[in-house]
């Protein structure tokens, strides 16, 4: 995609006017480096191409991570500033700190938390010489920071705004659509093809992304009040249409052409509804529903296998149905948020946040990497008795915080570096030849025009928005814009130098320490699920499905490009965080149906199977992928008996359905339960 279009040129133009807007309020206000105010500008407007709510969002979180940051430096650097090297240990674990919690928060406030941690060594450090002016400075940063953070939001929510509003309507859209066609393919006769099933699983890395524009979302100026708890539910609810869906075609394909006709004839009515219908309509669902129950042949007419089939098939389908129509229902209220109706308003009281994963090893381990990046330059300034060399630490320290939700840092910090090298002349080129000549505010925005709109055109490009990030954080840094223009060469070049030195700095100590591979971080994925379902099966997690659900398709967005990378190494190649989502439903169906049937005649064979479910799920999370013991058949077949002998109703339904689902789940190969006690048919 070419920088120069449309979306491009306004989105420049917005920058270009929020930046000279920022720095004309700083000057007027008398701050001492308005240079400041133009580049957080440049930082804040620069996710998801400058949408006033994401704008907003981060502008925000800035000045929040900014006021935080100084408040830290406050507090540690004058207690220490007679013990450099504790000093520098303290900033370093300051800022591995800040990493650590802000890659525990998956959300757009993680970036106030990143941004308090290199605040410290980038603002304070260069401060120490003298202390007394910590204060001072500190407030007049802040300032800075948040002149620049409003300007961009007031330019970017007034000049041709974009909102995230109208990005997450045509991505909601969008998915929707993918939804039905995936379904509407599952259930035809000829069943989905292996490329649409592969392709099915990028909804899950949709819905990554949706949640994040749905967070952003809530600072767009026309976001209604209910917008996100609307947005939560319908997530919540897309969420179950992936495994429900991959189990409605499991069981059907199993049955084959055991299929009765009755049931065809369901899931062919089923399958119309879905396609043709355009909103919610709960009466056509629960007719589906009862249409269903008069499509499962009677009990014991049917070899026992078909039988836990059907029945399977047809509570999937009921529930595929429901949650399709709540969908449906849902869409125009997030249209239309001023609308009211008394599902909607039941949908949304029910649902709480969209739970993700998160990696407190990784974190952590993030975190040490970049307070060892502070700690060498630090050591290396102090041993050459640098005065300047604060600006290697604060580099360092901002280019191991900024990559650190990335496996592999080292491609982003190398293009960080290479176009450092190329702002420092550019900068050089602005400080001695041409801001000196200009006089007066007009000439001096008229000069910085070309450099603001240049870098901005190219941020907005996805190709080139981390060369050109790095270009505007150099660039800016070495202009220095201050009311009194000091073209010292000596401190330029100190700069210069100490800017990229802790660029290399933050580089070498992540190639040394920081790497983690696409398998060592599939695998850590993966054995966080089975983690998750042996805690569910022995107990310690409440049963409920949805909060386990959503942490389980978000590791299957994750997966996806890690197991692209891993092929077949380890066994990872056949790994299917999919169906461990299914696997995780299933046991929170049986464990809640055991729980709320106390002195059921099925309750001690549910308890043994969950015994047998956390053992594997354990030995998995311990020692990798593994195939499911003998044991756990036999408590699984036994299990599957006891719902058989249920004369019929929602709770034999609902266990069969559940059960089976564990069976082709974990054995696919096994062969069909055979059920000694029914005679054949």
């Amino acid at each position: 995609m070419s920088a120069f279009n449309t979306r491009g040129v306004i989105y420049a133009t917005n920058c270009t006017l929020a930046a000279l807007l920022a720095l004309y309020v700083a000057f007027s206000a008398g701050l001492p480096n308005p240079g400041w105010a133009s580049l957080t500008v440049f930082i804040v407007s620069q996710p998801l191409g400058a949408a006033s709510g994401s704008v907003v969002s981060r502008a925000l979180y800035r000045s929040a991570g900014t006021v935080f940051g100084i408040i830290a430096s406050m507090l540690i650097l004058p207690t220490l500033v007679q013990t450099p090297g504790l000093m520098i240990a303290a900033v370093g674990a300051w800022v591995g700190l800040c990493i650590y919690v802000s890659l525990l928060d998956r959300s757009p406030r993680s970036y106030a938390f990143l941004l308090a941690g290199y605040t410290v060594a980038l603002v304070g450090l260069p401060l120490i010489s003298d202390v007394s002016q910590l204060f001072d400075i500190g407030v007049a940063r802040i300032e800075e920071i948040v002149i620049g953070a409003c300007s961009a939001a007031l330019v970017h929510s007034l000049l041709f705004p974009r909102s995230l509003k109208s990005q997450m309507d045509a991505r909601l859209g969008a998915i929707l659509e993918d939804a039905r066609a995936w379904m509407t393919a599952g259930l035809s006769p000829e069943g989905s093809t292996p490329a649409e099933k592969a392709a099915r699983r990028r909804v899950a890395a949709d819905l990554t992304e949706l949640h994040q524009l749905a967070n952003g979302q809530r600072f767009d100026a026309d976001a209604g009040a209910a917008d996100s708890r609307i947005t939560s539910a319908l997530e919540a609810r897309l969420v179950a249409l992936l495994p429900l869906m991959s189990a409605v075609e499991d069981r059907l394909g199993a049955i084959g052409n055991a299929m009765p006709p009755a049931l065809a004839q369901h899931v062919a009515e089923v399958r119309q509804w879905i396609d043709q219908a355009t909103q919610g309509d709960q009466d056509r669902v629960d007719r589906l529903a009862a249409a269903g129950q008069q499509a499962l042949p009677a009990p014991g007419t049917l070899p026992a296998w078909t039988e836990m089939l059907a029945a399977s098939a047809v509570q999937r389908l009921a529930e595929l149905a429901e949650a399709w129509n709540d969908c449906l229902h849902l869409m125009p209220f997030i249209r239309d948020p001023v609308r009211e109706h008394p599902l909607t308003q039941r949908l949304a009281d029910a649902q709480g946040r969209r739970q993700l994963h998160v990696d407190h090893g990784l974190a952590a381990y993030a975190g040490l990497a970049a307070a060892v990046a502070v700690a060498i330059a630090g050591a290396a300034a102090i041993t050459v008795g640098w005065a300047q060399g604060a600006t290697m630490i604060g580099l360092a320290a901002a280019g191991s915080s900024v990559f650190a939700f990335v496996d592999d840092p080292r491609p982003m910090q190398k293009l960080m570096v290479a176009w450092s090298l190329i702002a420092a002349p550019v900068a050089a080129l602005y400080v001695f030849a041409i801001l000196p000549a200009v006089d007066g505010f007009g000439a001096f925005a008229l000069a910085l025009s070309p450099l603001y709109f240049g870098t901005a055109l190219f941020l907005a490009t996805p190709q080139h928005w981390l060369r050109a990030l790095g270009f505007a954080l150099i660039s800016q840094t070495l202009l220095a814009l201050q009311p009194s223009l000091r073209a010292d060469f000596d401190s330029f070049m100190n700069i210069a130098i100490g800017a990229v030195a802790g660029s290399l700095i933050a580089l070498l100590v992540t190639s040394l320490m920081r790497v983690v591979s696409a398998e060592t971080s599939a695998t850590r994925i993966l054995r966080a699920g089975w983690r998750d379902l042996a805690a569910l099966a022995a107990g310690r997690t409440p049963p409920g499905a949805d909060a386990l659900a959503s942490r389980m398709l978000d590791r299957v967005g994750l997966l996806i490009p890690r197991l692209a990378r891993v092929g077949g190494a380890s066994g990872l190649g056949h790994a299917d965080a999919l169906n461990d989502l299914r696997l995780g439903v299933n046991t929170a169906t049986l464990r809640e149906l055991a729980g709320g049937s106390e002195g059921a005649p099925f309750a001690p064979a549910v308890d043994a199977l969950m015994r047998q479910l956390s053992a594997h799920f354990a030995s998995q999370a311990r020692k990798g992928p593994a195939q499911p013991s003998s044991a756990l058949l036999a408590a699984l077949d036994n299990t599957l008996r006891q719902f058989l002998a249920l004369g019929g109703g929602a709770l034999r339904l609902r266990g069969l359905a559940a059960a089976t689902g564990l069976r082709r789940g974990l054995f696919p190969e096994a062969p069909p339960l055979d059920d000694p006690e029914r005679a054949p048919c």
